[in-house]
């Protein structure tokens, strides 16, 4: 499994800086947030960090988008997001399942949803991409049966989703969950993060659940992103936790 960063877990640091970063603790990769450090369509910039991250021996794993299916107005265009994960070299793009919790979805939401979910993912098909979902509230993959019922109606082979930790579930709910995705082979990658209701902790603050996750998740071999970072002073030690649940 590749160990790395989510970009905008930093977003007061410049690519370069955040690249040294990660290639200082000893990880493996870096998804690539489209808001500030790759905005889309900047072709120039996507270069300029591809060219850094070939530099030191990174992988981009993913681009990591802001687009909410079926009805954000400010969404970037996806074909111009596809091209820019192509300039970036990665083969996935993280984007949103709306802007609605899956409780307050009624139909047309949902059928408007899954109708843009498999327009991007057919343009994503035409450059050999997957497109994953992130696992967020307020959005239709809040839960693990609201996740599981989009995945399906969207029926397409690139489609898939994140897995992170649900703040309210016990650790063997959890585990369950991964165990579900993983069972429909649609697990790509797990944001890494340890919480106690708002407040971060340092990675190992969570060492009873995280190895739990981790082996769970193993099959499908997923990136471990790390994500809420309690303080920039703080990675160092997170990275080194981080590196332990893939070395055993």
């Amino acid at each position: 499994m590749l160990t790395g960063l989510v970009s905008v877990t930093f977003r007061e640091l410049s690519p370069a800086e955040i690249i040294k970063l990660v290639k200082g603790a000893g990880l493996d990769c870096i998804e690539w947030g489209a808001d500030i450090h790759c905005p889309p369509g900047d072709v120039e910039n996507a270069k300029k960090v591809a060219a850094m991250m070939a530099e030191n021996g990174l992988k981009t794993v993913s681009y990591g988008t802001y687009y909410h299916i079926y009805g954000k107005a400010d969404n970037a265009d996806f074909n111009t997001l596809v091209q820019t994960a192509e300039v970036l070299k990665t083969d996935n793009l993280r984007i949103w399942a709306g802007q609605i919790s899956s409780q307050d979805a009624d139909e047309a939401v949902w059928k408007a949803a899954v109708t843009d979910a498999q327009r991007c993912a057919d343009i994503a098909a035409e450059k050999g991409k997957t497109v994953s979902f992130e696992y967020h509230c307020n959005t239709l993959t809040d839960t693990l049966a609201t996740t599981v019922q989009l995945l399906e109606a969207v029926n397409r082979d690139n489609v898939f989703t994140y897995w992170q930790p649900q703040a309210f579930s016990k650790p063997e709910e959890n585990v369950k969950d991964i165990q579900t995705l993983l069972k429909m082979q649609k697990l790509k990658n797990l944001h890494v993060f340890s919480w106690e209701d708002r407040d971060r902790l340092s990675l190992d603050a969570h060492a009873d659940r995280w190895p739990l996750y981790v082996n769970a998740a193993a099959p499908c071999n997923p990136a471990l992103l790390m994500e809420f970072v309690k303080e920039t002073t703080q990675f160092a030690a997170d990275a080194k936790y981080l590196k332990t649940l893939v070395e055993g």
